[in-house]
């Protein structure tokens, strides 16, 4: 599992692999664990979602599935929360609940047999964020905790040659934060974050819905409908489709159904989408010359945004750049972070550097 752009792996990585380890995507919206099997993964997806007592936040009553369903519909006692935020921690207590659940899903027989695990996170995080991360990790059962950048987990995880010379880039749309990265001899050579993602453009959708019609949809309501219809805007033509959707008028306080079509998501997504552009011209203006062909041939979108139709057209339209969206986005930062808590000296300079040799 090799993650050099190369078939045969460094002997020493080999020797020193770690056979209970997970790689864990800490996400906004959901988070992902992979757990390494053979050349293949155990793949686990648990909603970022906590739901704790109104009074006492750190008494934690349900996580994940169970406490999605309670998003807007708790009584008064109990609130269900996100621990995350453009993704950064806003709780400790109810991050760290969040993490020891993933942990139990990913290691089967219980957290306290996981070694190792590596999580990560948006490429701006501050030291004091990575910290955070690294003591909720330790908190939550695991022996060692290593965070790295979600953009190069999820190069290492989408299967791009990060150790070639010539460079590749990785653009990683996120619920809470996206990141482009340009990697070049296994390290980050230029990086620029978003702290704006999918969630956003939900949040967007239901202000749209609510100029339009007057009505007040729920933010599954607008996910869903994000994920049936949504596109971005771009010189392509795409023919706009349509999906229902029920809301509660602010009229008459009855439910009322309405339709949201491509053109109203692709509204709604127009500001996140001008911040990526924005984010890929400065990426494109600070880069090497030696690295703009590397980076012209070997693009790749990765996350829940970039399922958006038009959005590779639109990219090459405002950029120049030809890019390929991942057959997995949701999942290749955890197959990545996985990857490297399997191989414990993989990112270091000098097993990069031999790997290319």
């Amino acid at each position: 599992m090799s993650f050099f752009g190369k078939e045969e792996e460094n002997e020493n990585v080999k020797k020193q692999g770690l056979s209970n380890t997970l790689g864990i995507d800490l996400g906004t919206l959901n988070t992902v664990v992979a757990k390494p099997s053979g050349d293949k993964f155990e793949l686990y997806k648990i909603p970022s979602v906590v739901a704790v007592k109104k009074e006492e936040p750190s008494f934690v009553l349900a996580v994940g599935d169970e406490a999605k369903v309670m998003l807007g519909r708790t009584p008064e006692d109990i609130i269900a929360v996100r621990p995350l935020r453009m993704g950064v921690i806003e709780s400790i207590a109810q991050a760290k609940a969040l993490l020891v659940y993933s942990m139990e899903q990913g290691a089967g027989d219980g957290v306290e047999n996981i070694e190792r695990i590596v999580i990560g996170i948006p490429g701006d995080a501050s030291e004091v964020e990575k910290k955070a991360v690294e003591e909720i990790g330790v908190e939550a059962g695991a022996k060692f905790v290593l965070v790295i950048s979600e953009g190069l987990s999820a190069a290492i995880g989408a299967g791009l040659p990060i150790a070639d010379a010539s460079g590749t880039m990785i653009i990683d749309l996120g619920a809470g934060s996206s990141d482009v990265v340009v990697i070049s001899l296994g390290g980050i050579t230029d990086i620029e974050t978003i702290r704006s993602g999918g969630d956003d453009i939900d949040t967007n959708i239901v202000k749209k819905v609510k100029e339009t019609y007057n009505v007040e949809i729920g933010i599954h309501e607008a996910e869903k409908a994000k994920i049936k219809v949504g596109m971005v805007h771009s010189s392509t033509e795409i023919k706009p489709t349509s999906t229902q959707a029920i809301g509660k008028s602010l009229e008459t306080n009855k439910p009322q159904k309405i339709d949201i079509d491509s053109i109203m998501i692709a509204d709604a997504a127009e500001p996140i989408i001008i911040r990526l552009i924005e984010a890929l011209s400065l990426i494109l203006k600070n880069i090497s010359p030696e690295l703009i062909a590397g980076v012209y041939n070997k693009t790749i979108v990765v996350g829940g945004t970039s399922q958006l139709k038009g959005l590779k057209e639109r990219i090459y339209e405002e950029v120049g750049i030809p890019v390929e969206i991942s057959d997995d986005p949701m999942t290749v930062v955890a197959k990545g972070a996985a990857i490297v808590a399997a191989e414990p000296r993989a990112l270091e300079p000098e097993v990069r550097l031999k790997a290319m040799k």
